[in-house]
């Protein structure tokens, strides 16, 4: 059985770096300094994770190009809703209009002069009278220009 200091593939090894000497940094890694330490070189900025930077920034753009789409969509759909609610309110007053003139020919249907206006616009008459029906001439006719003849 392994000793609790042995891993199953060997024993662990600790290392330290020797007096004066860096610690090993892997290639790629970032290694947080503070800002008063002397062996910070101030020309050189301290390095951010490449790839954490770029999938925040793919994160944002997709993020404003979603928002942008949004506002469109929503834009739109308004739009529609003011035109819809401007085609109904001038449905409303037609029909408001149609109503009270509906209501004036009801409240006029006792007067017997206004029911006689009625029935002779719709074409009928008394017994003893006879109707007549004007046509108009043909188009033809109206012309003042001679036909042509062939």
């Amino acid at each position: 059985m392994a000793s609790p200091r042995e891993a199953p593939f060997g024993p662990l090894r600790f290392s330290a770096p020797s007096v004066g000497e860096a610690p090993a940094v892997r290639r790629g890694a970032t290694r947080v300094v503070p800002p008063d330490d002397p062996s910070r070189d101030p020309r050189r900025p301290v390095r951010v994770a490449r790839g954490v930077s770029a999938v925040v920034v793919v994160i944002a753009l997709v993020g404003l190009l979603q928002a942008g789409v949004m506002i469109a969509i929503e834009s739109r759909r308004l739009w529609t809703a003011d035109r819809e609610i401007a085609r109904l309110d001038r449905e409303v007053a037609e029909l408001r209009r149609e109503t009270a003139d509906l209501i004036e020919i009801a409240g006029r249907g006792d007067d017997e002069r206004f029911r006689e206006h009625l029935a002779r616009r719709q074409g009928y008459v008394y017994p003893d009278e006879t109707r007549y029906v004007i046509v108009p001439p043909p188009a033809s006719l109206l012309d003042d220009r001679p036909a042509a003849r062939p």
